[in-house]
């Protein structure tokens, strides 16, 4: 288990969320989705960081702390999602089904890395990168986000 998993998993166990709030996906269906998402939302082969090459994005405006304004930024908090972390100990990125009104009390119990929100719908995806910004992907979420992008 990579660094930065071990670091969800503490988080997990700290906060006591149950599997209701946040699972990880199994091994096998973790790998089939990772390049599913990968093929979908990133031009060319694999790379380490996926917003460098996203199909079509589009930057937030600097927030001191993205976390704390997903309630505004997520366009439905009463959907689970996928939270993607970046773990390059892992063979790919380990991928959460998680619900959104927990991400930010999670990612506050861990060190910083980079990170993806991804919408099961394939709809929008939302990463915050290593430099601090917020990219994101799909019209959903450019269109309920207008005032915050740049």
């Amino acid at each position: 288990m990579g660094e930065v998993t071990i670091e969800i998993e503490a988080a997990i166990a700290k906060l006591k969320l149950d599997k209701s709030i946040i699972s990880k996906i199994d091994l096998q269906y973790n790998s089939l989705l990772y390049f599913e998402l990968l093929a979908f939302f990133v031009k060319g082969n694999d790379r380490r960081w996926w917003w460098e090459a996203f199909k079509s994005s589009f930057s937030f405006k600097r927030l001191d702390y993205p976390p704390n304004s997903f309630s505004e930024i997520i366009p439905n908090l009463t959907r689970k999602v996928w939270l993607m972390i970046e773990d390059d100990q892992e063979p790919f990125y380990p991928i959460y089904d998680v619900a959104p009104n927990y991400i930010c009390d999670i990612l506050n119990e861990c060190f910083g890395f980079e990170y993806y929100i991804i919408d099961k719908d394939y709809k929008w995806l939302l990463c915050e990168n290593h430099h601090g910004s917020l990219i994101g992907v799909g019209d959903v979420l450019k269109e309920h986000n207008l005032s915050l992008i740049v």
